[in-house]
């Protein structure tokens, strides 16, 4: 075990560079020989403590004058040293780790007095902006999760850690992971692998890692043992589970769904069951599907709420501007939100199996599946059907489009940080250019659109205006190209330019309280949502592909197929419909979303491509001008100005301008259809064969989805909760 006293030299004096270049002998012994008492620190000294540590690790990160002098005489159970910082020269106020302290007002970079520049020239200061602003919003992070130690104690710091840790996404390993997943996923190269042609290697290309099979002679033989010995020679069922969903994190929200219902449902999550730090947005409207569903009751949906504003801009460079109220205008916490939905599916009966990888599954059509969860457990674990709900990196979704590489790309960065001026901090931007489009030279051509949430307003008291923290994304759409920019290049560009986007902040490192850096890039596949490949297994959500190419999916996208998925899913087990061609009218064609594409296309530029550097903020505008007009159809899908379809097809080619019109007349077709849904309602209901009556159910389903009415017009079936039984 760490002591606390090294814990303090470890996390904080080596991360400012105090330890091994900077030699404060006097700071430190204060520092130590607190340590020694630190079940006795007083309420003075803690306020001395704090101001101490914040003080001397900022001074050091931001490169000012010597601190001894600060130090030398400062005694902790008084107030002396506020006098020895007020005889120096003008000091400026700086945001750093630990809150506001104030420096001395000299050029970055330069070496302090007495102290030779080679040796102020340390490790900190070779790295890259964007790895020295994560590396100490994790050594934050890691005083957070400490609470027990006498640095958070002198910190004033009793936050519980998150099990993943707020810094999980913001360390510059994660990122360094991630650059490395974007440069393999860049350097890949599309191939085609014949799954029919029964030949293992075909033209030197191996089969993809059967992670999934039907195949008797493959996959785990305790899976296949497990099956055989559950097996019986009726319809009954002696299979562990109805429903096995794999990932927690938005999976425990279809898991209760189908709880309550009354199937027996697993919830398998590789790590700990719980929500992120980070806030999630969404409109009331979506989050009341929840409550409507009865997956939460009102009052936990409530108590997730921790920012409300009234709405959202949409701005483009060129002069466009639109607030839509009421969008986007909720910042829920996940953490809040899935520890109340979680408890409701364990009270319902549902099993929660966390920190279990899954290892693969086994499916036998007639049996059921059985998934191996490795992890020193006995044995798998069988069930009729398997959700999977682990997002674009699945590993069902890996092995199913193998050989595929993604149609396109939407790269996000971004911070969570206070720091920005409170009384502009009342509203939140959906899409926001300030710019046009950016020559990256080698790189390519990119359009940079900006999204921006305030966070702790409009709750507990909590007025707008009264805050100055906001979570802030920079985000792109382009293509998978080998020469597209690393992460960190974007992540750069995104320090460069936000003070042009939020002029209230001048210095991003210096200015900012960063409390996570955010990163991410998003796969999109035209052969969207995915139909099954195996039997008794389906994708939902990002793992399906049916987000949106343009808005992707996550929470949002969620709660908006939520009550379709539950209802589809409860009426395939009760029917035994759970065939992959079954379940393939779950994930059924949506002419919207092959609409949507000609939106990332536009977008985005191809790399080689001579383009207008105002064409997409002109292309925007106009399609914006034309819903202020005539109301969006699925948002944007629906919203190309026809006066503007040349150029829309000069940009992306002919092909996919063909393409879009192809979608845009089926969802005139599903439209129609939709239209007639009442009138063949009846003639359903009354069908005898139930795998019929299944298929048509969902053919009527597809035809609202993919025309976009649902969103405006679903009818939904509100469930009572007792709070007393969640």
């Amino acid at each position: 075990m760490i002591s606390d006293n090294e814990y303090v030299h470890e996390r904080y004096l080596s991360e400012a560079s105090l330890s091994s270049n900077i030699h404060h002998p006097s700071a430190k012994d204060i520092i130590a020989s607190c340590s020694g008492e630190k079940e006795k620190v007083s309420r003075k000294k803690k306020a001395a403590m704090r101001f101490l540590v914040g003080t001397m690790t900022a001074l050091a990160l931001m490169q000012v004058q010597d601190t001894s002098a600060y130090c030398m005489n400062m005694s902790l159970g008084s107030n002396a040293y506020l006098k020895t910082l007020s005889k120096k020269k003008p000091l400026t106020t700086t945001r750093t780790l630990f809150g506001s302290v104030r420096r001395e007002g000299v050029a970055r970079g330069a070496a302090p007095a007495g102290v030779e520049p080679r040796v102020w020239a340390n490790e900190d200061m070779k790295k890259s902006r964007t790895q020295r602003i994560m590396e100490r919003c994790a050594a934050n992070a890691a005083a957070r999760s400490n609470p027990g130690s006498f640095l958070a104690r002198a910190l004033g710091d009793s936050t519980e850690a998150d099990g993943q840790t707020s810094g999980a996404v913001s360390t510059w390993q994660a990122f360094l992971r991630a650059e490395e997943s974007w440069s393999r996923l860049k350097q890949s190269e599309s191939f085609n692998y014949d799954r029919k042609l029964l030949r293992k290697v075909q033209e030197g290309i191996p089969p993809p890692y059967q992670f999934c099979t039907q195949d008797g002679a493959a996959g785990g033989p305790s899976g296949w043992s497990r099956l055989r010995t559950q097996a019986t020679n009726d319809n009954s069922n002696n299979l562990d589970y109805d429903v096995v969903v794999c990932g927690g994190t938005l999976g425990i929200f279809l898991a209760t769904a189908l709880q309550l219902q009354g199937y027996n449902v697993c919830l398998l999550e590789a790590g700990r069951l719980q929500g992120r730090e980070q806030e999630w947005n969404i409109s009331r409207k979506d989050l009341m599907e929840l409550v409507h569903l009865g997956v939460i009751s009102e009052q936990d949906a409530e108590d997730a709420v921790t920012t409300e504003f009234q709405g959202c801009r949409s701005a483009f460079d060129n002069g466009y501007e639109r607030f839509s109220k009421d969008v986007l205008n909720l910042g829920v916490s996940p953490f809040i939100l899935i520890e109340r939905v979680a408890a409701r599916f364990k009270s319902l009966g549902g099993t929660v199996i966390e920190q279990t990888p899954l290892r693969g599954i086994v499916v036998s059509e007639l049996n059921g599946a059985a998934l191996d969860l490795g992890n020193g457990r006995k044995q798998p674990i069988t069930t009729r059907l398997v959700i999977d709900s682990m997002g674009n990196a699945s590993p069902i979704t890996r092995q199913q489009r193998y050989g595929v590489k993604p149609d396109g790309i939407c790269a996000v960065v971004g911070t969570c940080a206070g720091g920005y001026d409170k009384e502009t901090n009342v509203i939140g931007d959906i899409i926001y250019t300030n710019s046009q489009i950016t020559d990256k030279q080698e790189n390519g051509k990119m359009q940079y659109f900006w999204e921006a949430f305030p966070v702790g307003i409009g709750r507990n008291g909590k007025q707008p205006g009264t805050s100055d923290v906001k979570t802030t994304y920079m985000f792109t759409y382009m293509d998978a190209d080998a020469n597209r920019p690393s992460l960190e290049s974007f992540m750069e560009d995104y320090w460069d330019q936000l003070p042009q986007y939020q002029p209230s902040i001048k210095d991003p490192e210096h200015d900012l309280d960063v409390q996570r850096v955010l990163f991410a890039f998003f796969p999109t596949y035209k052969d969207s949502p995915l139909k099954p490949q195996w039997s008794r297994i389906l994708a939902v959500g990002d793992a399906s592909g049916v987000q949106s190419p343009l808005s992707f999916g996550g929470f949002g996208a969620l709660t908006r197929h939520l009550g379709r998925l539950s209802s589809a899913i409860s009426e395939a087990l009760e029917n035994d419909c759970l065939h992959k061609d079954d379940l393939g009218h779950i994930n059924a064609y949506m002419p919207n979303l092959g609409a949507a594409w000609i939106f990332q296309n536009a977008m985005s530029v191809r790399m080689g491509q001579n383009v207008d550097p105002k064409f997409v903020n002109n292309f925007l505008a106009s399609n914006f001008k034309k819903m202020d007009k005539m109301g969006p159809l699925d948002g944007l899908a629906g919203g190309v100005d026809p006066f503007f379809l040349p150029q829309i097809a000069n940009h992306v080619g002919m092909a996919t301008t063909v393409d879009y019109l192809g979608h845009v007349g089926m969802m005139n077709l599903y439209s129609a259809l939709d239209g007639l849904s009442p009138t063949i309602q009846p003639y359903v209901n009354k069908m005898t064969d139930p795998r019929t009556k299944f298929q048509w159910k969902r053919k009527m389903e597809a035809w609202k989805i993919g025309s976009g009415k649902d969103y405006s017009t679903t009818s939904r079936k509100s469930i009572s909760i007792d709070n007393e039984n969640k």
